[in-house]
């Protein structure tokens, strides 16, 4: 089961809200998992989707409205032959009980019913029935491209994350950012073929709408996610810096031996200064040690800073002989 399923099924399992809230959700679902077929003097509704709980969770808003019962159907997906697909066909006055309603369709100036593109704001009109009719469209258009995979224990995650709401109208989507924006849930749009796709990429910005819709478990899961990225980042920096600071550890020492190689075989370092004989014994003796293994090991007891100092008067007597 996918990330976006697993969401969808825990939102759609949810209790009820008000009756507004109740309408908003329902315009949302209609509009985004339904199609409308203009008939002779109304619409039918046709709504459909692959997630079992949604199919039911309209029936029960639409029960909990009016009392009225729909026929849900389900049969073997055309396209996913391993999929499920759920279906409810409403009509006549149901049909258009719920459209009117739910500020989806209109009289016209010639008294005929037309199509209503742009959200409502009396179906809108606070931030309950605002939150609803974003849980309406999250259940019945949003798609998340999340993908966390149980490996060794460990949850790993591979790709981006990508969440998105897909639109045929762009006036609807335009309205819809609107909504987000009340809840600083800022989503980009792009257009894909001939449909607007609102989306977010961020994990921040998706653990935020999933938490606004009621996804409590998978925002869980996201943040357990975002800890886990965090920690091996942090991990990674460490290691780079590490490797960084051994690099430079055996480039310095490769120099002091090559400097010492060097007077030695001009002058001997028994001709050096008693401290300078010193640390080049110690350097022959441990070629391998960082500064602060060589700390450790000077007797009577060094900084590094003195042992720095001494080595680079080391390299400048070798640079200066070779010359």
């Amino acid at each position: 089961m996918s990330f976006s399923v697993r969401a969808k099924t825990e939102i759609a399992q949810q209790p009820l809200g008000s009756t507004f809230e109740n309408l908003a959700e329902l315009a949302a679902l209609t509009k985004t998992c339904g199609q409308l077929e203009k008939g002779s003097d109304s619409y039918k509704i046709k709504i459909s989707t692959e997630i079992l709980p949604v199919a039911e969770r309209y029936v029960n808003i639409v029960d909990n409205l009016w009392h009225e019962k729909i026929d849900l159907t389900s049969a073997k997906d055309t396209i996913r032959k391993d999929s499920i697909r759920y279906t409810m066909v409403i009509e006549d006055k149901l049909a258009t009980k719920i459209l009117t309603n739910c500020y989806l369709i209109r009289k016209n100036a010639f008294d005929r019913w037309e199509k209503v593109n742009n959200i409502s704001r009396f179906i809108v009109n606070d931030e309950n029935t605002q939150r609803a009719y974003i849980r309406g469209a999250f259940l019945g258009c949003a798609s998340a491209n999340i993908t966390i995979d149980e490996i060794d224990s460990v949850k790993k995650h591979r790709g981006g994350y990508h969440l998105e709401f897909v639109f045929d109208n762009e006036a609807y989507a335009k309205d819809f950012v609107h909504i987000l924006s009340n809840f600083d849930i800022n989503l980009k749009t792009t257009i894909r073929k001939y449909n607007v796709v609102c989306y977010l990429k961020e994990i921040e910005a998706i653990s935020d709408l999933l938490a606004l819709v009621g996804a409590s478990n998978a925002v869980l899961v996201l943040q357990n996610e975002l800890a886990i990225r965090q920690v091996r980042n942090n991990l990674n920096r460490q290691l780079n810096c590490a490797c960084a600071n051994i690099s430079k550890s055996v480039d310095a020492a490769i120099r002091q031996l090559d400097a010492i190689s060097k007077i030695n075989a001009i002058i001997g370092i028994e001709n050096l200064p008693e401290h300078l004989q010193d640390l080049c014994l110690l350097r022959l003796a441990n070629p391998e040690a960082s500064f602060d293994e060589l700390v450790k090991l000077t007797n009577p007891p060094l900084t590094k800073s003195g042992i720095n100092h001494r080595f680079r008067k080391l390299i400048e007597i070798a640079n200066e002989l070779k010359e």
